[in-house]
Order: C-alpha cells, then structure tokens, then sequence
C-alpha cells in the first residue's frame, strides 16, 4: 500500500526518489565549455542493432537548436557534420568538436 509506505513510516523514501529525478534534455558545450547552439534533430528513436552500413537512428524527426528537452522514447542526432561529439551518447551534456 503506497499510502502507508511512503507517506507513513518510510516518509524517507521521498528523498531518494526526488534525487533521481531529472528531465532528459540536450545542452551542447564547446571545448571551452561555453554554451554552443547547434541544430539537432529530434525524433522517435529506432532499434538499429545489427543492421549493416550507417542506418538512421530517429524516425520522423523535428530540427531544433539546443538546448532541447527530450519527451519519452525520443533520441537526438546532430543535423550537420560540422560539429562532431566526444561522446556517443546524445542526451545530457555534450562537448562537441570542430570537424
């Protein structure tokens, strides 16, 4: 019963949840880590494990500019090559590098 748990006796348990709670969003940095606008697109990820050759890894996406904030089961891929990521995930903070 959640009202006798975390609203009774394991009040506690309020603490732990709200410290892990925090919106999935995009914010791109340069190397001198000053904030750096960049367009994204944004989009439905795909399952793309196993498929040969460099398949898309959104489906029906929207172009933004960061910072963006990520809805459910959505994923974000740079819309130019003029910037490359040091990181392989797009999702939080990134640093990006000139190309």
């Amino acid at each position: 019963d959640v009202k006798t748990t975390i609203l009774g006796k394991s009040h506690y348990l309020l603490y732990g949840l709200s410290t892990a709670m925090q919106p999935r969003m995009l914010v791109t940095f340069d190397e001198e880590l000053r904030p750096l606008p960049v367009s994204v697109r944004v989009g439905q990820a795909v399952d793309v494990v196993g498929q040969a050759g460099k398949p898309k890894t959104i489906t029906g996406f929207q172009t933004h500019t960061t910072p963006v904030l990520l809805a459910y089961g959505e994923r974000a891929e740079l819309a130019t090559e003029e910037y490359i990521p040091v990181t392989t995930i797009m999702e939080g903070f990134v640093i990006l590098k000139k190309n």
